[in-house]
């Protein structure tokens, strides 16, 4: 039987208020955090294991529940998604070997999506294969996907196609596949007590004819 994992490090975050969500970039050398407080921070692994909150800033106008790095491909740059109904793309820049900055971090709002008119749950990047997207779910039961137009001109995004009707409410959370093999899906799950809302977790597959289309739920009852 393997050994239970057990806790090596505890980390006082120094937030305000509930923490939501704590997620690792690629490589695991750091970490992002996310509060009611409405705040984010960054968090950077040093040479002598210690993490250190190179930044922190306020984010949004309302608990801010998710935050998620991408592909390093792109930069450093992470999502962000609010009770304030809107998501965010943040990016990161270094400043010069004299600056402040550098050590510090220094982290820029790139655009903010506003088309929902319920909170925003849950966001994620897409697959690096797929380039530089994004899918959020919303209170609503709608997702919705972006993508940049130019990576090196990250305050132009553009929607993907039409927005999707999951017809779940209070959807709280998507996740990308990421297998080359299939067409691009997406999950998208509810935390919806109530058993009359169908499917808990709807899964939907891209294909040109039809764009996005659910062929796939699973109940959480059955």
């Amino acid at each position: 039987m393997e050994a239970p994992l057990c806790p090596i490090k505890s980390i006082s975050a120094e937030h305000k208020d509930l923490i939501h969500d704590v997620a690792f970039d690629f490589y695991g050398k750091r970490m992002a955090t996310c509060s009611s407080d409405q705040s984010l921070k960054v968090w950077d692994l040093g040479e002598d294991g210690e993490w250190q909150c190179t930044a922190n800033w306020r984010s949004h106008g309302g608990s801010v529940w998710r935050v998620t790095w991408c592909h390093p491909e792109f930069g450093q740059v992470l999502a962000s998604c609010s009770f304030d109904r809107t998501t965010a793309i943040w990016e990161e820049i270094v400043g010069d070997s004299t600056s402040k900055q550098k050590s510090q971090g220094h982290w820029v709002k790139r655009t903010t999506f506003v088309d929902s008119r319920t909170s925003i749950t849950d966001v994620k990047f897409a697959p690096k294969h797929l380039g530089l997207q994004v899918a959020t779910c919303s209170t609503d039961g709608i997702v919705r996907f972006y993508e940049a137009s130019d990576v090196m001109n990250l305050t132009v995004w553009s929607s993907v196609q039409e927005e999707i009707n999951t017809k779940m409410s209070k959807c709280s959370c998507i996740s990308w596949n990421p297998s080359r093999i299939h067409s691009p899906m997406v999950a998208v799950g509810s935390n919806d007590p109530n058993p009359s809302g169908g499917g808990k977790v709807l899964l939907f597959e891209y294909s040109q004819s039809e764009r996005y289309c659910i062929f796939y739920y699973i109940c959480y009852y059955c």
